[in-house]
């Protein structure tokens, strides 16, 4: 629901911080290889693998409406000219 409430309203970039990104997708990214590893259960490797990809997707939409933001600043300002 974070992603759509983000796709929404178009602020992820300043709900959340991209050191807390990244830090969120190294603790998932690390719980997989830690499932993998050991041989967990195949629902767990499944759910290790959702997680990874909802952070590549919250990332990407931080990105996205990060730059979508400035872009925006910029021709605000140009256009106070």
């Amino acid at each position: 629901s974070q992603i759509y409430v983000a796709y929404q309203n178009g602020r992820v970039d300043q709900a959340l911080s991209l050191g807390f990104l990244l830090g969120w997708i190294a603790g998932d990214l690390t719980n997989f290889i830690g499932c993998y590893l050991t041989n967990q259960l195949p629902i767990q490797i499944v759910t290790a693998i959702f997680y990874v990809n909802t952070d590549i997707i919250m990332i990407s939409q931080f990105v996205y409406y990060k730059l979508k933001n400035q872009e925006m600043k910029k021709c605000k300002f140009f256009q106070q000219l």
